[in-house]
Order: C-alpha cells, then structure tokens, then sequence
C-alpha cells in the first residue's frame, strides 16, 4: 500500500504539474506556430441551438456585426427541435441573410451536425455556441492560421463574462491553466480538441458524427489531425461565455464531458500509436490520465494511513484541508456565496467527482445523452 500511494501520488503530479512543464519545455525546443496571414476564405458561421431564446437574437446582432466581407459570409442557425420561440426569433432576421435549419424533433446536436454541414456553403465552417459573444475582429484573427496549409481546424479563446459564479471564479482559473496547456500543445503540433465556443474547420475535412457522440467539438478536430493536419490555439481570437450554473448543473456538466472524454478514448484510440509522434504523447498524458486521475486520488487518500510518521500526519493533513476546503465551499455556493480562495479546491474536487462519476455511467449506462442548456443560476 505504500507503493500504491506513491505511485498514485507521482502519477497525480504528472499530470497536474509534471506535464504542463514537460510539454511547455518541449514547446520550446522543438515547437513552431504556424504560419498566419491575412486571408478571407469564404466562411459559414454555424450557431447549433437547442431552445436559446434567451440568447439568440443577441449572439445574430453579434454575429451580423462581425467585421468580415458580408458576400463571403453566411450566418446559419441550426435549431435542433426547439420549442421556446428561437425558430421565430431567428426567422425575423432572415432579410439580413440568417439562414435557419430548423430539426423537426430534438435529435442530438451531433446528428443534426451531420445533417447541417454538408448543406454549408463556406470553405471554412466556424462553430459557435448560441450564448457566446465574439469581438468584432475574432473571426478574421481566428481564420488568419489556416494561412497555414498545415492548418485543419483552428480553436479561440473561452472567456466568461460573469466573475460572481463557480464557474467564474472556479473555472477561469482552471481555463487559465487549460489555456496555459492548449497554447504548449498547440506549438508543439496539435491542441486535443476544441472549445465549442468558438472554432474553425476546413469544410473538406468534416466527417460525419454519430448520434451517440458526446463531445463532438473534441471528435471533430481530432478527425482533422487524423487525417495530418494540425489544430492549433488562437488565444488573440476571444468568445465571451454568457450564462452562469449552479453547483449542480455545473457537475452535471463536467459529468457530461468526462463521459465524452471515455467515449473519445475509445474512439480515437489509434491515436496513442507511436505513429502519432506527439499527438499520441500528449493524448495519453492529458486526456487518458486526466480522465483516470480520480483513481488515482481515491487509492492515495485510502494508502495514505499505510505510511509511516510523519508523512502519514503531513498528507492526512494537506489532503483534509483540500476536501474540507472543497466541502465549504460547497456549503457557500450553495447559500448564493462565493468565496474566492474556496472556489479553486471546490472546482478541483467537483471536476474530478464529476470524472469519476461520468466514467462509472459511461462504463456501466451507456444510453444516449441528449444535449440541453445548462440551466442558469437562480
């Protein structure tokens, strides 16, 4: 058991600290950006939606007043059986060229992805979640990479617009880290997937996506970079999130992506083969271990009363206050308070909770998971 903690310990700083290092370090060495330039392909802005009411004619004024030559863009909204009035919030600005695609039934965004993008008419198609907001000149700073031949699908920057919520304060610091990440991989040849937000693809590469596929915006560039092209970050091409969660949709969230995060393990499972090169490397270090990390913690927390003293008395402690801290918390958000030093281990702790429980429903109750909006915070 004293072998287990260690190993579960060392294999923990792997991959929240020993990774991040060692792929930034690599970066450095042996990394390159791609090559950008000015260019105005023509280009398809897709806006999948499913009863985004609320948000919709605000992300259309937003989108209409993107700074990109208007004969060489189309805005399409793909509404997958909504029933809250979208279509018809939609339909009013069909003489400003909206076009919608309009699903008679809710038959997962996946499907109707697959349905949708064939009927595009740009050579690049743009994905962009229906409560997030664009700069005016994200689109032209998004596009300028795949000046880069090399150059499949291109993701921006997440940002959230509320500072007063988990997400907030929990997830812009995990986004800040992530970002950290993505920005090494993405020099280093390919980030792992993309921000549904805000990403860009070559229209050639896009592959049909089964109805059961969860995270279609990681499946749909990793295909890309299966087929030898690079998806790379653009930081300076920002979207701004809208919407808050509670502590509950939040984990329901996270639950969802790790369970898309098992699904893309064993669909993309050739791309741990060496032939890869550094796709399959950071693949395995940062989805395959960051999904089975909760293991990981569950077997050091129960080997940890097998050490000896004093290491049995400094982790017992170091990883209570950890959990006690998440558990607090917890507490607050729940009363509506956000205390921001709690927010990090609260976040940590729920994100890895969620993993461990998205995994186990993956494994034992696969059923189709039909998409939905987060519902907002009270």
């Amino acid at each position: 058991m004293v072998l287990a903690f260690w190993l579960s310990l060392l294999t923990l700083l792997y991959i929240y600290i020993g990774y991040p290092l060692l792929v930034w370090t690599l970066a450095m060495l042996v990394g390159h950006e791609p090559t950008r330039g000015d260019m105005t392909p023509t280009v398809s802005l897709l806006i999948p939606a499913y009863n985004e009411a609320a948000h919709i004619q605000t992300k259309l004024e937003n989108s209409l007043a993107l700074n990109y030559p208007k004969e060489r863009f189309e805005i399409v909204v793909a509404s997958d059986g909504s029933t809250d009035g979208t279509n018809a919030i939609v339909e009013r600005y069909r003489s400003h060229g909206v076009v919608l695609h309009a699903m008679p039934t809710n038959m997962g965004k996946a499907a109707m992805l697959s349905q949708v993008v064939p009927l595009l008419h740009g050579e690049m198609v743009v994905f962009s979640d229906a409560s997030s907001e664009l700069a005016p000149d994200a689109l032209r700073v998004l596009l300028s990479n795949f000046a880069d031949p090399h150059v499949g699908c291109v993701s921006g920057l997440y940002r959230l617009l509320d500072r007063s919520d988990l997400r907030a304060e929990g997830e812009g610091l995990y986004w800040r880290y992530e970002t950290f990440i993505k920005q090494q991989e993405s020099r280093l040849h390919s980030i792992l997937g993309a921000h549904g937000a805000f990403y860009a693809i070559r229209k050639g590469l896009f592959q049909d996506v089964t109805r059961s596929v969860i995270n279609d915006d990681y499946l749909i560039p990793m295909r890309a970079v299966a087929q030898g092209y690079r998806a790379v970050y653009e930081p300076r091409a920002c979207a701004w999130e809208r919407e808050t969660s509670s502590v509950e949709s939040e984990f329901a969230r996270r639950r969802r992506i790790a369970a898309g995060n098992c699904q893309q393990m064993i669909e993309l499972r050739q791309m741990l083969s060496p032939r890869y090169g550094w796709v399959a490397f950071c693949f395995f270090s940062h989805k395959v271990l960051r999904t089975v990390a909760p293991f990981f913690m569950l077997f050091m927390l129960l080997a940890t009363f097998w050490l000896p003293q004093p290491f049995l008395l400094i982790f017992i402690t170091l990883q209570s206050v950890l959990y006690v801290s998440a558990w607090i918390g917890y507490l607050c958000q729940r009363q509506g308070r956000a205390i921001r030093w709690l927010s990090p281990p609260l976040y940590f702790c729920l994100g890895n909770l969620a993993m461990l429980d998205g995994l186990l429903k993956y494994c034992f109750n696969r059923r189709r998971l039909a998409w939905g909006r987060v519902p907002a915070r009270p």
